[in-house]
């Protein structure tokens, strides 16, 4: 800590409370805790955990803000609307500016293996609206023996729950219909406003408690608030022997191959595709620095601005397309930036 801060301790009020105490708030401080969407219930729980000083959050969403996102999450503004901002980024800016000592990595992508793979983390934070990556994090979780939070928000119904996959309930036990849920991605759902702080607040609570004291988190119990009736209510759930996604930790976690070039990532106006050749990064930089685009370049990502519409190129060869308003318009957009970066593709993909 540095010495501006010794003398009046950001987290001296959070020390004081006796379950977290000195030793408590050391280990938030090392922590490093992966958010998967940071949308409504990320969003807010980003803030907490910057304030409560966590060391390192990494932010992982594929989505620019949108006006009708502004009604529940948090730390966008209309300015972020009009820029067309990503949510990554524009959450990165704002956390940053409420406590410059945490460090934040972002990426505007869609969680996947690959990225998976890249990524070192104490805990993940489950901040989803779609089941397909709940899926794969369940999945994964037990094949990489990781821990996570499960939350979610719907209408004015609100659930959490800790998950240690490889020993108690997972996801699966939880919801014997994950994979029906998963075909309900694209379905648009309401969402009262005042309900997403509880149930964020309720996550940050646990992934405070994971953090300090692990041994005494309970991993078979299920929270749900319904913040209209103002009621609440707590289950235990055991791990269910016949879980069909309990019975294996073999699961092959990379995706499917994509059918068509470009697909649309539900429920937003964001696309993702892949080439059919591999990247190179510093010459797609150099070629896009000759022609004056600015480029934020990240470790496995560049980021720029393709005909007004953001564009994210992985190293892995996805590529990511922003703000695109139909299917249509992104695989024109997507072929023509193919066919501007020819030039600069290696290899193809194995």
């Amino acid at each position: 800590m540095k010495e501006d801060e010794h003398m009046l301790n950001r987290y001296d009020r959070q020390e004081r409370v006796t379950v977290i105490g000195h030793d408590g708030q050391r280990r938030i401080n090392a922590a490093t805790i992966l958010i998967v969407g940071v949308g409504a219930l990320g969003s807010y729980a980003a803030e907490q955990l910057v304030r409560a000083g966590v060391g390192h959050l990494i932010l992982v969403d594929p989505d620019t803000v949108s006006l009708t996102n502004l009604q529940r999450q948090a730390l966008f503004t209309e300015a972020d609307v009009r820029d067309q901002a990503l949510k990554v980024d524009a959450a990165k800016n704002h956390l940053q500016a409420i406590n410059h000592h945490v460090e934040i990595t972002a990426y505007p992508a869609a969680l996947d293996d690959d990225l998976l793979q890249t990524l070192t983390f104490d805990l993940v934070l489950d901040c989803l609206d779609n089941y397909g990556t709940r899926i794969l994090i369940n999945r994964a979780a037990l094949v990489e023996r990781f821990d996570y939070i499960f939350a979610s928000c719907a209408g004015t119904f609100g659930t959490v729950m800790p998950i240690r996959a490889w020993q108690h309930a997972c996801l699966n036990c939880v919801y014997p219909n994950l994979e029906a849920l998963q075909q309900t991605d694209c379905d648009l759902l309401g969402v009262n406003t005042a309900l997403v702080p509880i149930i964020a607040g309720l996550q940050v609570s646990l992934a405070l408690h994971y953090l300090v004291v692990p041994t005494s988190v309970d991993f078979e119990q299920l929270t749900t608030i319904d913040n209209w009736q103002l009621s609440q209510q707590t289950f235990h759930v055991r791990k269910n022997p016949n879980c069909p996604t309990c019975q294996r930790t073999n699961w092959d976690l990379t995706t499917a191959p994509i059918t068509n070039p470009v697909q649309v990532l539900c429920g937003t106006a964001t696309y993702q595709a892949r080439f059919t050749q591999k990247p190179n990064l510093a010459a797609i930089t150099d070629w896009l620095l000759d022609r004056q685009f600015s480029i934020k370049s990240y470790a496995s990502f560049i980021s720029f601005k393709w005909e007004d519409r953001p564009i994210s190129i992985f190293k892995n060869g996805k590529v990511m397309l922003y703000n695109i308003p139909d299917l249509n318009a992104a695989t024109a957009t997507f072929n023509r930036l193919q066919l501007h970066l020819k030039s600069v593709l290696e290899v193809p993909i194995k």
